[in-house]
């Protein structure tokens, strides 16, 4: 599955299956709008790259929606997952109360 030049792992592409009609249009809006763009330039408001060694950005949708892309100089990116913000805020809580 695709989304604009966009590869979907198989986890993002049933991440996005199950998200409502507004939500994926939401999704589809913002990589479109990142696609004009290398990804060492995204705005630091809707994207951050993440420690460590791969090409790995976090990208804001929306208040609720992150997106997981991968991005490999000379391949096409890849959206990894499709996860709830809330999801992300508890394993940040879980992680810091568990000191790792």
């Amino acid at each position: 599955m695709h989304i604009n030049n966009y590869r979907l792992h198989r986890r993002a592409a049933t991440a996005f299956n199950q998200l409502d009609a507004d939500e994926q249009a939401e999704v589809r809006e913002r990589l479109l709008s990142l696609d004009v763009t290398r990804a060492a330039q995204w705005p630091a408001a809707l994207a951050r790259r993440l420690p460590g060694d791969q090409p790995l950005y976090l990208v804001r949708v929306n208040d609720s929606l992150r997106v997981f892309v991968q991005v490999v100089q000379g391949q096409q990116p890849e959206v990894l997952d499709i996860v709830p913000q809330e999801a992300l805020d508890f394993v940040a809580q879980a992680t810091a109360k568990n000191g790792t």
